[in-house]
């Protein structure tokens, strides 16, 4: 379902390109997030998986198409993102946690839908949709908590090391989905800044199938995202002139 859905967004783009005169714009995003673990702890009475927050920084390239305002173009955005998490055990063992720091390297993928238009002669406002879907691979992780110590079962131990990836046990490629609504205003022809909300949920599981009756651990990403953009055609068509002097 979810390629699917990628393969229309993107072909649907496509067609637009190929019939519509364009403008590249690029720029940066910075981003506060938070994320939550999704799983099924029935199994685990005394376990809570809890949200964390991190941030996001990218770097966007968007295509949009003037002479369609509704459209805001194909956009692109590699990114570093973390997607932390916290385990908090309950009950007896409530001293005892994880505290999970893990690093991605994102491609997001989106369309762009908005609606508005002019304030004044050379000022915009618009409201923007964002749909899409997103690929990452989980680059770093970190954990650091409190746990039995394997030396006295009856004492607490503190440890703070670089989570061990494992061949077996970990899915280091992730894909999901994309959802973002947000304002974008324009001072100028030249630049825009927007403000977005997105989630971003995980598709696919963090395990791998390695062992009987295992319970899936997904991904879900709220961010709050601050971006400013430059139009990169105006670049291109300078250079143009100055090779053709």
């Amino acid at each position: 379902m979810y390629n699917k859905f990628l393969t229309l967004v993107i072909s649907l783009s496509l067609a637009v390109c190929a019939t519509t005169e364009a403008q590249w714009y690029g720029g940066v995003e910075l981003g506060a997030n938070r994320n939550y673990l999704t799983s099924n702890t029935a199994d685990k009475p005394f376990f809570d998986y809890q949200h964390s927050n991190g941030f996001t920084i990218a770097i966007p390239l968007r295509y949009q198409f003037p002479s369609i305002p509704w459209f805001g173009g194909v956009q692109i955005s590699p990114a570093y993102t973390q997607k932390n998490y916290r385990i908090q055990r309950t009950g007896a063992y409530a001293d005892m946690y994880q505290q999970a720091t893990n690093g991605y390297l994102e491609l997001p993928v989106m369309a762009q839908f908005r609606f508005g238009g002019k304030i004044n002669k050379t000022q915009s406002l618009y409201g923007m949709l964002n749909l899409g879907g997103y690929s990452a691979y989980w680059l770093t992780g970190h954990v650091e908590g409190r746990a039995l110590s394997p030396m006295d079962p009856d004492q607490l131990q503190d440890y703070d090391e670089a989570y061990t990836f494992s061949s077996e046990k970990d899915r280091r490629f992730e894909l999901g989905g994309l959802a973002g609504v947000g304002l974008q205003y324009m001072p100028n022809k030249k630049y825009v800044i927007s403000i977005e909300a997105r989630y971003t949920p995980s598709f696919t599981d963090q395990q791998k199938a390695y062992s009987e009756n295992q319970v899936p651990r997904y991904n879900d990403t709220y961010s709050l995202m601050l971006g400013v953009q430059y139009q990169l055609s105006g670049l291109f068509a300078g250079k143009k002139k100055l090779n053709a002097k």
